[in-house]
């Protein structure tokens, strides 16, 4: 059974991507002042999904039989390659019909969500189904919604079931080498694109360190800004309580200054007094 924290990610990764950092920090705070402090850091250090990961993450919940569906069928591809040539056909036709069902979910997902669906990003999404569903280890991140960044698809060979070998060698010279150049294209075209999906996560990282750092910058403020109340509230307290001391001082001199001209007064008395007495 999938323990908190990772019951909390979970529930982090189905939110809507606009909202994904800011209920991230949510979360890191949250584990942090409950003296987590070792799973807080492991969250803050979680990227926002792109948007082709965040559109599988919420296909893999919303249709979870057919993200599974896609999954098999690309293991089947995988074992008729190995196993028996002759199911190659019917098993990648099975994994084409899957993935074009999960990618006109995708377009849904797209555009409920507030994103044009291009064919960038139907590219992007597709290599990822591809390359999640033929990894074993990304393929159960695959079936949970849990994907965290991009993936190429494998090879043509992988995708088709095309035949390799000494079938391969026996081409003509000529088909060789334009499957060599579509190939460096391919090549060229993935660096590229790798190089570009680089780019946007150090963007991304960017963002993040900014809105952390802006985040503790908004905390440490209102900390300032409550002693700095708790401040202005001391200061009132001390001048209340010398207004009173100013008055009882008032009053104790008013009470002196009585006093002593009723001592004089009793003074004069006594003096007047004392003279009428004597012989």
């Amino acid at each position: 059974m999938p323990s908190e924290p990772s019951r909390d990610v979970d529930a982090l990764y189905a939110v809507p991507l606009a909202a994904f950092t800011r209920r991230r920090n949510e979360l890191a705070v949250r584990l942090g002042q409950s003296g987590r402090r070792e799973e807080a850091a492991a969250v803050r250090r979680l990227r926002r999904p792109s948007v082709p990961v965040w559109a599988i993450n919420t296909l893999a919940r919303h249709e979870p039989t057919a993200v599974r569906a896609f999954a098999d069928a690309t293991d089947r591809l995988k074992r008729a390659q190995l196993r028996d040539r002759h199911a190659l056909g019917e098993a990648a036709q099975a994994q084409r019909r899957a993935l074009q069902n999960l990618m006109r979910s995708a377009e849904g997902i797209l555009r409920a969500g507030g994103y044009s669906p291009t064919a960038q990003t139907a590219q992007r999404i597709s290599g990822t189904l591809l390359g999640a569903a033929t990894d074993r280890e990304t393929r159960q991140a695959l079936l949970r919604g849990r994907l965290t960044e991009e993936r190429q698809a494998p090879g043509f060979e992988a995708l088709e079931g095309a035949p390799s070998g000494r079938v391969t060698e026996r081409r003509q010279p000529g088909i060789r080498a334009a499957e060599h150049r579509r190939s460096r294209a391919r090549a060229a075209e993935e660096r590229r694109a790798q190089q570009a999906l680089e780019v946007r996560r150090q963007a991304r990282t960017h963002a993040d360190d900014l809105a952390r750092k802006a985040s503790a910058l908004e905390e440490e403020a209102g900390a300032r800004a409550r002693e700095g109340a708790e401040a202005e509230r001391a200061v009132e307290e001390l001048r209340r309580q010398l207004g009173e001391a100013e008055a009882r001082a008032r009053e104790r001199r008013a009470a002196a200054r009585t006093a002593a001209v009723a001592a004089q007064r009793a003074r004069r008395a006594a003096t007047r007094l004392a003279a009428k007495l004597r012989p």
